[in-house]
């Protein structure tokens, strides 16, 4: 065996400051590996063809080499081009994997200046062990750096427009690490020892039993073993279409998912190899990036639960994952999750509850220590699922990020959330936190916001002032239910000074 380190190493990598430094790869047996860097020296003994090294912590450097040597075969393998610097891990489903080439502001966004050390790393999707023998993947499994534009197409937008912010404020390197994979269930990326132990998810594990008992098992192992066939002319203009955000309306009408061509490799397929299975994603993505140092992770899936209509126990997949992800790496690194945006849909890939996905997503970064939520209810289309504005989500991210994780005080960067509702009379008053400079109101607020009184919407008047809403309507004496923003597809009316938007909030008063 060939001296080899794990895929995540290679030229213009940035290594996370301030932590150890995890390296590992493998050799043949009985064989002393060497890792250099900087002035650091240490040593490992394969084991089983494994090794590893822990080096100690570093400061920030924009270049340096690492070198990695075998007593026994006299290999060297050298990256001259590492940074050190801050490192975040993106994971999620096909709004975090989403590309900078499909966002809006791409083409303005690349006549910035190049930044060569803003680094991109795309982990490949590996749906089961042994599949890279079998597929080629070239536009993945190395580091890009923004100072090329085919090169920039491919980064993920909101990762990226995260990672401008921190580049800008904090002056450092900063890498990103991009680990999703798009109509992904949070499930696929939890330890399948947390499913599997768990009577919560009895009905996911009970879902894949019945997927495993129907597979044919010398046929599906054939078909998930060919290589992965190159996407027709026809596929990739649909794909283009669907992510540019083109009205595909009519397309959704008429959609029938058992007409569409299904891959005989299997890998969407249902079985022991699918890429939607419990804990699959973890086993064959996550876990093969780990131990590689981060500061944190972004989250922004919850999608494909919708669909799956594990919305009520989404929480506590989020928070299985999020326990699984943190033991993995050994500590309690921060958690950015990004709610979802608005969205309606058609037919058979509409949205079912994404107000309760967003409770849901509430509820964990509310039982969660160092778990951050995003509001993005600004960012939604109604017919296409995959938003194109994602620079106004990634900058508000990274604010997130640079308040909560790097201690900036001087940013307003939380969204407006409702914490009280009082009634005296005919008048409720709604208090609210992350005001910043007082609340604001966009377009006609009684749009979104609906007050009933015995399941009737009643006429009402408003008010903002700083960190308070006003309303007043004839109420009779009756209950009323004040709503905002619960809904799948909805408009954000009600904004902080600062611009982010107000999680949707209900009260009955």
């Amino acid at each position: 065996m060939k001296l080899q380190l794990a895929m995540i190493f290679g030229e213009h990598m940035v290594l996370q400051r301030d932590q150890e430094i995890k390296v590992w790869g493998k050799s043949c047996e009985n064989d002393t590996v060497t890792v250099e860097l900087n002035e650091q020296t240490e040593k490992a003994e394969t084991v089983k063809g494994n090794w590893m090294v822990t080096l100690k912590p570093e400061e920030a450097n924009e270049k340096t080499f690492l070198r990695v040597t075998s007593k026994k075969t006299g290999e060297s393998i050298q990256f001259n081009d590492v940074a050190i610097g801050e490192v975040w891990l993106a994971g999620g489903q096909s709004n975090m994997e989403f590309l900078m080439k499909y966002d809006y502001d791409f083409t303005d966004t690349c006549k910035l200046e190049n930044d060569d050390l803003l680094r991109y790393f795309c982990y490949p999707h590996v749906p089961f062990h042994g599949y890279l023998d079998y597929n080629d993947i070239p536009d993945e499994g190395y580091w890009r750096k923004w100072t090329d534009e085919r090169e920039r197409s491919y980064f993920s937008a909101i990762a990226t427009y995260m990672s401008m912010t921190l580049r800008k404020k904090l002056n450092v390197p900063v890498g990103i690490i991009n680990c999703n994979w798009g109509g992904s269930p949070a499930l696929a990326w939890a330890d399948p020892k947390k499913i599997e132990d768990d009577e919560t998810f009895k009905t996911v594990v009970d879902w894949q039993k019945r997927n495993l008992e129907n597979t044919d098992w010398p046929k599906y192992i054939t078909a998930s073993e060919k290589p992965l066939p190159e996407k027709s002319a026809a596929e990739l203009e649909f794909e283009n279409k669907f992510m540019m955000g083109e009205d595909m309306t009519e397309f959704f009408k008429n959609f029938d998912p058992s007409k569409m061509p299904q891959p005989d490799y299997a890998l969407f397929a249902l079985g022991p190899r699918s890429v939607v299975r419990p804990g699959g994603l973890y086993e064959t993505m996550l876990k093969p990036i780990a131990p590689y140092g981060i500061k944190g992770a972004l989250w922004y899936q919850g999608e494909d639960d919708d669909a799956r209509e594990w919305v009520d126990f989404y929480d506590k997949s989020v928070k299985a994952m999020i326990e699984s992800w943190r033991e993995l790496w050994g500590h309690e690194f921060p958690f950015i999750i990004i709610e979802l945006a608005p969205f309606m849909g058609v037919g058979v890939t509409g949205a079912k509850r994404y107000d309760d996905m967003r409770k849901k997503q509430d509820k964990v970064a509310e039982d969660v220590k160092n778990v951050y939520p995003v509001c993005i209810l600004d960012a939604g289309e109604q017919y296409n699922i995959h938003p194109r504005h994602k620079k106004v989500v990634g900058k508000r991210v990274g604010n997130i990020v640079m308040k909560h994780v790097y201690g900036d005080d001087s940013l307003t960067a939380d969204c407006p959330r409702a914490v009280s509702a009082e009634r005296k009379g005919n008048e409720i008053t709604v208090r609210f936190i992350n005001s910043a400079e007082g609340l604001k109101v966009k377009g006609d607020l009684r749009e979104e916001l609906k007050v009933q009184v015995n399941g009737q919407n009643v006429d009402f008047e408003y008010e903002v002032s700083n960190d308070k809403l006003k309303i007043s309507a004839e109420l009779n004496g009756d209950k009323a239910v004040i709503r905002y923003c619960i809904s799948n597809w909805c408009i954000a009316r009600l904004f902080n000074s600062e611009d982010n938007p107000a999680f949707g909030f209900e009260y009955e008063v």
